[in-house]
């Protein structure tokens, strides 16, 4: 989850980045799209191996370890040659399955020690056997010692609707500051009904006013509960929130909305250490996207952070 998240919140640098001005965009971490090739015809050998954790497969030993050739009739039906002296895989299987499923591979992109990659999941219909969806995209040698850090379009889409809809309908309520900065721990998704995309969290908004290299907390607070998202032609978007009450009617609510997440929640909601180390990562992703001249931030009456 951790992983996941820090990984959604760099390319939420990198949108910021891209829709700045050129003078502005190129104070932040340079870097660019990365070629790549698609590698058909290839199949997981589920029988005799785990899902791979880690998508990066730097040798041919390796990749046969986990990869079979599903070669067919005709020129089309050859397996895309990988050449491990000079080439890399990142490899992407999702569990077995019996809805039509494919994973299509959108974007790479080199920034700084890290390749952010960007891919989409389609689903259709529940057919009469089961597959196990397999994506392979083949990158020169040359990015091999990058960090990979996985993006899920739809997941990144969802997440940029809630972050959408807390800073418009919910940072609004506060005193207003120059920066309005979403943070979420997000205890549980069900996105099988694109109609209502279910997403459990510990939703957070805090207003910042910036007063020379400090961001300095104005507002805000924490708003719990259940997401309900949906697909649309134009997008995702946050069709409404079941927000867990405050005071007596905390613990009633919490159990109602979170349901079996309930200790998951509590686990998140209870651990101040972790929260502020999330709400410092954040922050310091924020700043680094808004090309922000900034270092520390402080709540009212506390010490200024180091970010």
């Amino acid at each position: 989850m951790k992983k996941s998240l820090f990984a959604f919140l760099a390319l939420l640098a990198f949108v910021a980045c891209t829709g700045k001005p050129k003078e502005a965009a190129q104070n932040c971490a340079e870097g660019g799209e990365v070629a790549f090739e698609v590698g058909k015809n290839y199949f997981f050998k589920n029988g005799s191996a785990v899902l791979p954790i880690n998508p990066k497969i730097i040798s041919e030993a390796e990749f046969s370890k986990l990869f079979g050739m599903a070669t067919t009739m005709g020129q089309e039906g050859k397996p895309t040659p990988i050449d491990f002296t000079g080439q890399f895989v990142l490899a992407i299987v999702l569990p077995v399955t019996d809805v039509e499923t494919e994973i299509h591979p959108l974007e790479v992109e080199a920034r700084g020690d890290s390749l952010f990659y960007s891919y989409e999941v389609r689903t259709g219909e529940k057919q009469s056997f089961s597959i196990q969806p397999v994506s392979i995209i083949i990158l020169d040698k040359q990015y091999e010692n990058k960090e990979v850090a996985l993006i899920n379009a739809q997941e990144t889409a969802c997440l940029l609707a809630i972050d959408r809809y807390l800073i418009q309908e919910i940072g609004c309520r506060y005193a207003k500051g120059e920066h309005c900065v979403p943070i979420h721990s997000i205890v549980g998704v069900d996105n099988r009904n694109a109609e209502d995309i279910l997403v459990w969290g510990d939703f957070w908004v805090f207003n910042y006013n910036q007063v020379g290299d400090t961001l300095k907390c104005v507002s805000g607070g924490s708003h719990p509960g259940l997401m309900h998202v949906r697909q649309t032609e134009k997008g995702f978007e946050v069709a409404g929130f079941d927000q867990v009450e405050d005071g007596s009617s905390f613990l009633p609510t919490a159990r109602k909305i979170f349901g079996d997440k309930f200790d998951a929640f509590q686990a998140v909601n209870s651990d101040d250490q972790q929260r502020e180390k999330l709400r410092a990562n954040v922050l310091a992703d924020y700043v680094k996207a808004h090309c922000l001249a900034v270092t520390m931030y402080q709540d009212f009456g506390w010490p200024a952070k180091r970010l």
